[in-house]
C-alpha cells in the first residue's frame, strides 16, 4: 500500500477564478473626510464623508458618527445622513473659539475606520 501526496503543475479549478467578485473578496473601507480648516463662531458648517470601497461608492454604511472634540474632551456624538454618492453629510455650528477635532467614525463591510481633521473657530 502506497501513499502519494505532491504540488503539481495543474491548472487552478475554475472555483478560483478571480476575475469575478465573490463573496470572500476582500474589501477596503476609505474615508474623505471634508471639514473646513477655519470658521467663525457661530457659522453653520457642512462636514462631510466621503465613503467608498474597491472604487466604489458605498450607499449603505452600517453607521456614519461624526465626533466634535475640544482638545481630550468628547463634546457630541452626531449621526450624519446619506446624501448620494457615499456622501455622508452633518451641519455644525460652533459656540466658542477654539481648535476642535472632528472624527468621522464610519463602520462598514465589518471594518471600522476614523479618520480626523482640526478646525480653528474664530
Amino acid at each position: 500500500m502506497g501513499i502519494m501526496a505532491g504540488c503539481g503543475n495543474e491548472e487552478a479549478p475554475a472555483e478560483m477564478n478571480h476575475d469575478h467578485a465573490s463573496e470572500d473578496e476582500v474589501r477596503s473601507l476609505e474615508v474623505d473626510l471634508e471639514v473646513p480648516e477655519t470658521a467663525g463662531t457661530g457659522e453653520t458648517l457642512e462636514f462631510t464623508a466621503h465613503v467608498h470601497s474597491n472604487g466604489e461608492d458605498v450607499q449603505d454604511a452600517d453607521s456614519v458618527m461624526f465626533e466634535v472634540l475640544e482638545g481630550e474632551e468628547s463634546l457630541e456624538m452626531i449621526e450624519a445622513e446619506h446624501d448620494e454618492n457615499g456622501n455622508y453629510t452633518i451641519e455644525h455650528t460652533f459656540d466658542e473659539a477654539g481648535t476642535y477635532t472632528v472624527i468621522s467614525h464610519v463602520d462598514a463591510f465589518q471594518l471600522h475606520t476614523m479618520p480626523q481633521k482640526e478646525i480653528t473657530v474664530e
